[in-house]
């Protein structure tokens, strides 16, 4: 099963993609909510450099996240001595938050983007791309949210991914939310208070109106600021702070276990979050998890060479 994203891959004749005889340049970007980044290289694999601007959240504007991605793939180029002149000679590999989604994917690849050619997946399969070189492998992408990843045999098959309103068990935001749910459950009565529920009701001065207040216009990010306490806190053994990841943990192996019944022989763990979850994960699903070889720029990097005419690749 292969998600259908919109792709400005199509293959062309190599004479039209070739800009007026100079040789192509690689760049691999990874868009994120919070920030986007960029890596050039020349086709042999020789790095120009890099550079990180501001959000390419395409759900959040597609305007805002073409203009950051732009001058991403400028200021790696400036980084290793070209200019803007040479954006036309770049075939750029992009990994986008959002891109899943065949309506604003077709509508930022409209969007007058300079590059000489350019090829479109979600972040997370660069993620895995980037994770498992060779080409077959799994990711789970555990951070504010989360997100799972299968590739083989040139296929991927995402698992969650949906977003803290339908999905992102385990993640950052899923965990500070359930902080304050059950923090307000202590404060009522319903459960016994601990360290973690004083902790999280003091933010608010013991208020829950002002929690309510709070909730009104939060998003997963601002949720996501109170997962360290519920580690700190299950650090000291705290009971309310222990059942949030106790449930959590299960959640994350049930969609690890999945990712092996959809045939991944390893999984690399990514995320902010990764390495509190190992150390948590049972003897069975630990078995599976590995390094990962690269990062998701290498990811990009990888697609953006499938771009290259088979003359030019290396």
């Amino acid at each position: 099963m292969k998600d259908d994203i919109p792709s400005d891959s199509t293959p062309r004749d190599p004479g039209e993609l070739r800009p007026r005889g100079r040789a192509f340049l690689l760049v691999g970007v990874d868009g994120g909510g919070t920030r986007c980044r960029a890596r050039a290289r020349f086709a042999d694999g020789t790095l120009i450099g890099e550079c990180i601007t501001g959000t390419a959240n395409i759900l959040a504007g597609i305007d805002d996240a073409r203009d950051n991605i732009i001058a991403a793939v400028e200021g790696a180029l400036v980084a290793g001595g070209l200019t803007s002149a040479d954006l036309d000679r770049c075939l750029v590999g992009l990994g986008l938050a959002g891109a899943n989604i065949p309506d604003l994917s077709e509508r930022f690849l409209a969007s007058g983007l300079p590059f000489a050619q350019i090829a479109l997946e979600m972040d997370a399969w660069i993620a895995c791309r980037g994770a498992h070189p060779e080409g077959d492998g799994a990711i789970a992408i555990l951070g504010t949210g989360t997100a799972y990843v299968v590739q083989a045999g040139g296929d991927f098959v995402t698992v969650g991914g949906w977003g803290f309103h339908l999905g992102d068990q385990g993640s950052g935001a899923w965990l500070g939310h359930q902080a304050l749910r059950r923090s307000v459950l202590a404060h009522d009565g319903i459960v016994p208070a601990t360290p973690l529920s004083k902790t999280v009701m003091a933010r608010f001065d013991d208020k829950p109106d002002r929690m309510v207040s709070f909730c009104k216009t939060a998003l997963p990010r601002d949720y996501g600021s109170f997962a360290p306490l519920v580690f700190e806190h299950a650090a000291a053994r705290d009971s309310l702070a222990e059942a949030i990841l106790a449930e959590a943990t299960l959640d994350i192996e049930a969609s690890l276990a999945r990712l092996v019944e959809l045939g991944a022989k390893r999984i690399s763990l990514l995320g902010g979050l990764a390495p509190l979850y190992q150390t948590r994960l049972s003897p069975g699903i630990a078995a599976f998890i590995v390094p990962p070889a690269g990062d998701p720029l290498d990811g990009a990097l990888a697609l953006a060479a499938t771009l290259l005419p088979v003359e030019a690749a290396p």
